[in-house]
């Protein structure tokens, strides 16, 4: 069943507003607020990156006040079940930094990251109830190069259970640890599995937030929670300290409020990435802009989608790029990845767990447990996905077979389409088959809702490892829709 399809929307809006599941697993946020002016509250939640230096700079405010602000903000939000831990550390380790020019612009800032990643001494879950007590012993390797830089860690954001490769009848931003994620703008899906990283840049939770995506898993809940959200070009960001999938499809990305934030913190994770982005509103001019037009696509838009597509197609125009209708290879968007998926997850799981002390897991091991604690709570939407790729029959060449003719259906076909266009455009997440496999980045910028006021992003797609490119059309988009 399709993502978009009316049956499967119904059925994730009952999952998540009406039928919602509880779970006696939750971590305690019960933590005291610190005593801000709301002037200041306002002042800081309403700010991007920039300008929160800027406060800093001019003596406004200071890297304790903002953490102490975002603190206040994640326990006052917590009915929406978006953050599962926090750094109780934070507001000290803010007081130790002092404002200098030549510092990143991420320095002093906070930053929610996804509990599949580890962060030291704070527990990483991956929203399971196996998991609950796992303190991570080393960062990630992303999370160094944001400590590097200054950046704070604020908390861990909740997620759909195992980055929504447990099963298919999930609920997305459901996790035995974090419960239920909540939309912020009403009874919308969330979206998965960074539901609680999207959700959290909505709310204003942090500047910048951290997800993870192997099959649309940054790109969806973004434009479903009105965010920016960049799927990076596979390798890019390093994926060493994540709880795995698939090494083929996974890769950490960052979502913000704005295309800038979200280059920031891109910029402060992929160690690789030396290249400047020149920000330019008319970006888009002469530009040429292929609009995604197979049916495949256009079978899952729903009302106004198509008004929507049109609205854009003019602003471009209007912009002075060279917008027109462009059909991929229907081959490329109709991959098979899910065996990829189920091999790499059992061996993944394996190899990650496999020097813990304390959680030497598999996922024979994990299904085991939530049998003897009782499915109803560790499980309440079954683990088949956890118990087919634990019984994966597919040998390492059959995989490898399958991942090579992936990545070369998709690759050429995303080749030949740039070949006569610069950057590829869509909805949401509508083409994810196509640059998951391909491992190509995408990004996705907000601007419109939908008549339930339910949002809707514009998602580009980019040239291999031109994801500086990329995030600079999408600044020139940004301004071309809001």
């Amino acid at each position: 069943m399709g993502f978009n399809s009316k049956d499967y929307l119904l059925g994730q809006i009952d999952k998540q507003h009406i039928r919602t599941k509880k779970s006696r697993y939750k971590l305690d946020l019960d933590h005291e607020e610190y005593h801000l002016s709301d002037e200041l509250r306002r002042e800081i939640l309403s700010s991007d990156i920039q300008t929160l230096q800027n406060l800093v700079r001019e003596g406004r405010t200071t890297y304790a006040e903002i953490a102490m602000c975002f603190w206040n903000e994640t326990i006052r939000q917590k009915r929406y079940n978006v953050v599962i831990s926090l750094n109780e550390t934070i507001v000290q380790e803010a007081e130790e930094l002092v404002f200098d020019d030549e510092h990143d612009l991420l320095y002093g800032m906070p930053v929610l990251v996804k509990d599949n990643i580890s962060v030291k001494g704070m527990p990483v879950t991956a929203g399971a109830a196996v998991l609950r007590d796992y303190i991570a012993e080393e960062d990630a390797e992303l999370i160094q190069l944001l400590k590097e830089k200054g950046a704070l860690i604020l908390g861990k954001t909740n997620l759909t259970e195992w980055a929504n490769f447990m099963s298919t009848d999930s609920s997305n931003g459901y996790s035995a640890v974090g419960g239920q994620t909540i939309h912020p703008l009403g009874q919308f899906d969330v979206g998965g599995s960074s539901a609680g990283s999207a959700a959290a840049a909505a709310l204003s939770l942090s500047p910048v937030t951290v997800g993870s995506e192997t099959a649309g898993s940054i790109i969806y809940p973004a434009s479903q929670n009105g965010v920016v959200g960049l799927k990076p070009t596979l390798g890019l960001v390093s994926q060493d300290g994540v709880i795995p999938i698939s090494k083929t499809h996974d890769t950490a990305g960052p979502i913000a409020k704005t295309v800038k934030d979200t280059y920031l913190l891109f910029k402060g994770m992929a160690s690789a990435v030396s290249e400047e982005a020149e920000w330019s509103e008319a970006g888009f001019k002469g530009v040429k802009t292929g609009i995604l037009e197979n049916e495949s696509i256009k079978s899952l838009y729903r009302e106004e989608d198509e008004e929507i597509i049109e609205d854009v197609r003019q602003k471009l125009k209007e912009a002075g790029a060279i917008p027109s209708e462009y059909s991929l290879d229907e081959k490329a968007l109709e991959v098979d990845y899910v065996p990829v998926l189920k091999y790499e997850f059992n061996t993944g799981i394996k190899s990650f767990f496999n020097q813990s002390r304390t959680h030497p897991l598999t996922l024979e091991t994990i299904r085991a447990f939530n049998e003897e604690e009782g499915e109803d709570q560790t499980a309440p939407f079954n683990q088949e996905l956890l118990i087919q790729s634990a019984g994966v029959e597919e040998t390492a060449e059959d995989i490898t077979q399958i991942i090579t003719s992936n990545q070369t259906v998709t690759r050429q076909a995303l080749e030949k389409a740039f070949d006569s266009v610069d950057v590829l455009l869509t909805l949401s997440n509508y083409a994810t088959a196509v640059y998951s496999a391909s491992g190509y980045p995408a990004v996705t910028v907000p601007g419109y809702v939908r008549a339930t006021s339910e949002p809707i992003g514009i998602t580009l797609i980019g040239q291999d490892g031109e994801d500086v490119r990329l995030m600079e059309l999408a600044y020139a988009l940004e301004q071309i829709i809001q």
